[in-house]
């Protein structure tokens, strides 16, 4: 297992290296020689897990904010397109009525011709 680096006792360094421990013991219990190789160096961001935290964090908050701006985008245009279909139904109803009507009085005038079920 790697060293840990200079600078003292790093909480975050400790974890990574309990948890790679754990992992290595788990592997070589079922019968594996140096099962997971050498623990890689930890990004120089996480040597400060304050640090990490807060850019995590930002990330986050952005990423989130992002997500509800799409989210508000969407609302806005199903609302748009709802008020469309709203429209459309309204222009359906009266020319459904009328293609009814035509259907009667066609029954009526042309001989043979019975009007759709409808």
């Amino acid at each position: 297992m790697s060293e840990e680096p200079a600078g003292g006792q790093n909480p975050l360094w400790s974890l990574v290296s309990g948890l790679r421990g754990m992992a290595d013991n788990v592997v070589r219990a079922a019968g594996a020689a140096n099962p997971l190789g050498e623990l890689p160096a930890l990004p120089d961001i996480a040597t400060h897990p304050g640090a990490m935290s807060a850019a995590q964090l930002g990330a986050i908050r952005t990423a989130l904010q992002a997500q509800r701006d799409a989210v508000a985008a969407m609302q806005s245009q199903l609302v748009a397109f709802d008020q469309q279909l709203q429209v459309l139904q309204r222009l359906l109803v009266p020319l459904a009525e009328w293609s009814e009507t035509w259907a009667r009085l066609e029954a009526r005038v042309v001989p043979g011709t019975m009007p759709d079920d409808r």
